[in-house]
């Protein structure tokens, strides 16, 4: 099973990355191959997915070896920030058949508001949201790197069950989608 774990905020001091470290940690030990994508390291300036640079090149490349996917984003404004939008923009058939975990940081709300237009965004994109975790008062709930509530270990662990089985189930959509896209780019 291959996981990309997106950090979907650049800002300075991000409780996020907590959170997308320990997820991707957490997939590791259940033997996956997972990697995190930090969309710091994508800061484009235009969304515009027929201008292909080398980081959407980059960025494709990695979307295209997924099985699964899963979304760490911080709620901004009722939504999720604009780095992210910009860099799930650049690419679109690429999502097709690609099954998202969403998981929101959010002191008050957790991020139910950014949880909906997440959601909303990637049927967009032709995923499937196939759950979330929303983590509350990250400063409170992580001693270190470490997690220190159960409540959310479960809830991390549900997740990623059921983000393998629809990675497994959609698997054959997934490659017809990724054999079709080759073929186009010869």
């Amino acid at each position: 099973m291959k996981v990309k774990i997106i950090l979907g905020t650049a800002r300075e001091g991000r409780k996020s990355e907590k959170v997308a470290r320990y997820l991707t940690g957490k997939a590791r030990e259940l033997g996956w191959e997972a990697e995190l994508i930090d969309v710091k390291d994508y800061l484009l300036a235009y969304t515009h997915r027929w201008k292909v640079t080398p980081e959407i090149e980059r960025y494709r490349a990695k979307i295209l070896e997924a099985d699964g996917l899963v979304i760490v984003a911080p709620e901004y404004n009722g939504s999720y920030p604009g780095e992210l939008k910009i860099l799930l923009d650049t690419i679109y058939d690429e999502y097709e058949a690609l099954p998202v975990g969403i998981v929101t940081l959010s002191v008050v709300t957790g991020g139910t508001r950014l949880l909906m237009e997440l959601r909303t965004a990637a049927v967009n994109y032709r995923m499937l949201p196939v759950g979330q975790v929303l983590f509350y008062n990250v400063d409170d709930i992580f001693e270190g790197e470490e997690l220190k509530d159960e409540k959310y270990e479960e809830r991390v662990e549900r997740l990623f069950k059921t983000l393998e089985k629809y990675a497994r189930a959609l698997r054959p959509i997934r490659d017809e989608v990724r054999e079709k896209l080759r073929e186009e780019r010869l």
